[in-house]
């Protein structure tokens, strides 16, 4: 009997979002909301993030149009998971919307920790456009199982950046630039060109940083972490070991001590000055061209990710916003995430510091004139949609990646060092993701 109850309460709320939504404008959904929803509380728990700074700068703005109050929880990355999943556990009901990394996202689904967000956006309104959204992202950061279960708030793929000044004064064409291999060449014909400048900056950080670094080479190479449509481990494969000595190989020609760089020393490297290439995050690019930062603000030229013996592939990374299971106000956790990322309010976030996500505003002449590397990202994602139409994600969504992909770092790390070969590193890999995969009953 409750539970019956529980499921005509849930369908009478969408009903009452789906009458919401059908207002054809901003102003007069927001106007209905008001009406239904006006003086709900949500609670919103967040990383600290420039996605999360530009929605609290777009929040009087919601108060106002809708009469729902915004409370915030915002943490470090480190700490939200935790916190998230402690809420969940104890059915607390604290938190409506959660930000929800890709890698969550098969967890976070499995345990019910978020819903699944399907007929919400059937039922909202067209300047919300669920379809502007670029499609790796779409695909590659919301959706698990077939069904979307976040909405991408702040997205990035990886490209190369190079010095334009280097590349003139030494004639080095940066179109030539267009396999690994021409990376690898154009990387030692600069190292060392001049005093204190290496040929490429990139992650090399035990852990999450330097398997972001090789999984560049990885995909391109014809390697992969599972077989497509299995699960049966591929980390000692091949083309898998040929990728981790490519990357061992590139990262001979970057900076001392990079095996100690995160994504903020590589491309601090990059920004003063000491590198002729960085391979890396496309949501990195505003740092480059902050000219109150960076010594090669405006010397920089964009090149989309490398293509290997396996053809063409890129990253695709990011958050989600996504809604509670045990949220006691979905309907007004929906019309906040349906605001915050809509196609109508994506020149704002944008342009109050948010991370773009949507086509309409990566190809708008205004935004593609300020921002010139916004060509070079749609190259990179189109890459990375390569992946995703192939079934396979950069980083497997399944609640264990944490685990597998701190194995993987360890023993890349061990190879990066010298303390093992690629060979032997794969090797040991190979066992210790093949344990965690029997442990958790594959």
């Amino acid at each position: 009997m409750r539970k019956a109850s529980i499921l005509a309460l849930s369908l009478a709320l969408l009903m009452v979002f789906s009458a919401v939504s059908m207002a054809s404008t901003l102003e007069e959904w927001g106007a209905e909301v008001k009406a239904k929803l006006g003086g709900t509380e949500i609670t919103v728990a967040m990383a600290t993030h420039p996605s999360t700074d530009a929605f609290r700068a777009m929040v009087a703005e919601f108060e106002q149009l809708t009469g729902i109050t915004v409370r915030w929880d915002i943490m470090e990355e480190l700490y939200l998971h935790d916190k998230i999943l402690t809420e969940h556990a104890a059915a607390t009901g604290r938190y409506d919307v959660v930000m929800m990394d890709v890698v969550w996202i098969g967890e976070f689904a499995n345990r019910k920790v978020v819903l699944p967000l399907d007929e919400y956006i059937a039922n909202t309104p067209d300047w919300f456009n669920f379809e502007d959204i670029v499609e790796a992202y779409r695909a590659g950061l919301g959706m698990y199982n077939g069904q979307v279960y976040g909405i991408p708030s702040a997205g990035e793929s990886a490209f190369v950046a190079y010095r334009v000044d280097l590349f003139e004064k030494y004639g080095y064409d940066p179109n030539s630039i267009q396999t690994l291999d021409d990376l690898l060449a154009a990387a030692e014909f600069f190292h060392g060109k001049e005093e204190g400048l290496s040929g490429i900056s990139m992650r090399g950080r035990r852990g999450h940083h330097i398997v972001y670094g090789w999984f560049q080479a990885l995909y391109p190479m014809g390697g992969n972490v599972f077989h497509p449509g299995t699960f049966d481990v591929a980390v000692n494969t091949p083309e898998t070991i040929a990728s981790l000595q490519y990357f061992v190989d590139l990262m001979k020609y970057a900076p001392m001590g990079i095996e100690n760089f995160s994504h903020e020393e590589a491309t601090t490297t990059f920004m003063q000055g000491h590198a002729a290439l960085w391979f890396d995050a496309t949501a990195l690019a505003p740092w480059i061209e902050d000219a109150s930062k960076s010594a090669v603000a405006g010397k920089v030229g964009y090149l989309p990710p490398p293509t290997g013996p396996a053809g063409a592939a890129g990253a695709v990374a990011g958050w989600n916003l996504a809604i509670s299971t045990n949220s006691k106000n979905k309907d007004a956790a929906w019309a906040f995430i349906a605001f915050m990322t809509s196609e109508a309010k994506a020149e704002e976030y944008v342009r109050n510091g948010g991370v773009v996500t949507r086509k309409s505003v990566l190809t708008n002449p205004e935004f593609v004139a300020e921002y010139h590397y916004y060509p070079q990202i749609l190259e990179s994602l189109e890459r990375a949609q390569i992946l995703v139409e192939k079934g396979i994600d950069w980083r497997p969504r399944i609640p264990e990646w944490p685990r597998i992909g701190e194995a993987l770092g360890l023993n890349a790390s061990l190879a990066l060092t010298g303390q093992l070969t690629p060979e032997q590193a794969m090797e040991r890999a190979e066992r210790e993701v093949e344990s965690i995969m029997r442990m958790a009953g594959y």
